[in-house]
């Protein structure tokens, strides 16, 4: 009886643990670049780059990368995701086609649906354009949005224009956004704030693509984004957001994440 009861015990306590530790980490690698790692064990990345301004020291481990257009800033998979060959361990998706030449071309229109366990991740994009003139300036510019494990993604990579309600709705519900403040490419901090108020993400607000300790110098720094936002969170000394799985919030808290140059703290 005593060796039951132990048993039960014990399988009650195994059970309960991994509800106490389903958590979503949110991890900036600099610029646009961040990876996802879920509460089943798979990592989602974006945007991966190897700029110099950023060092880090091996390739990142992900699962799934998505990539908003084919700049260097962006699309460097094979030499910052590990393994990223293998089209057994990564899956790789692009939200821009490639010609013949090389140049950028039209949108790759994707909605998929990938068995992850028992449970299912989406991925899709959102066709918008790295500029305020159609792409006519620097091109087109695809948003991710990804639904895993209860919560709902959105990343707009370079994302150079403010968004209509009939394309805010078509982007959907969001829970975390990643939304580019530093100008010259993307939004500024202003075009930024209206994107958000679009789209009106539920949970977090997490800035990208802008200057850090003056890098790069084409970019703004964050000044102007969070100026007058009243829930901000100024994370400076983490790259790391933790999110539990259940996650609730009556509004959307703003996240500025840290970066050192070199290895970035990280969250205790």
């Amino acid at each position: 009886m005593r060796r039951l009861l132990s048993a039960l015990v014990a399988l009650a306590a195994a059970s309960a643990a991994p509800a106490q530790d389903k958590k979503f980490t949110v991890t900036w690698h600099g610029q646009s670049f961040f990876t996802v790692a879920t509460p089943s064990g798979k990592v989602i990345a974006f945007d991966p780059h190897v700029m110099r301004e950023f060092e880090r020291k091996d390739p990142i481990k992900a699962d799934f990368v998505c990539v908003s257009h084919p700049h260097n800033d962006h699309n460097r998979v094979e030499e910052g995701i590990a393994d990223a060959k293998d089209t057994k361990k990564v899956t790789v998706f692009q939200g821009l086609k490639t010609d013949k030449q090389g140049r950028p071309g039209d949108w790759n229109k994707i909605d998929e649906k990938v068995k992850v366990g028992d449970k299912e991740f989406r991925f899709r994009t959102f066709g918008c354009y790295h500029d305020t003139l159609g792409g006519m300036k620097i091109g087109k510019n695809a948003a991710f949005v990804v639904e895993a494990d209860g919560l709902t993604f959105c990343h707009l990579g370079d994302l150079g224009h403010t968004l209509t309600e009939t394309e805010a709705k078509v982007i959907g519900k969001v829970d975390v956004l990643f939304v580019p403040i530093g100008g010259n490419y993307t939004l500024n901090g202003e075009g930024a704030k209206e994107v958000i108020e679009a789209v009106k993400p539920r949970l977090f607000v997490i800035p990208m693509h802008y200057a850090v300790d003056n890098q790069p110098d084409t970019l703004i720094g964050p000044d102007e984004f969070v100026d007058g936002i009243k829930n901000l969170k100024k994370a400076e000394d983490t790259n790391e957001l933790v999110i539990p799985a259940g996650a609730k919030a009556d509004e959307p808290t703003t996240v500025l994440l840290g970066w050192k140059k070199g290895e970035p703290k990280k969250d205790k």
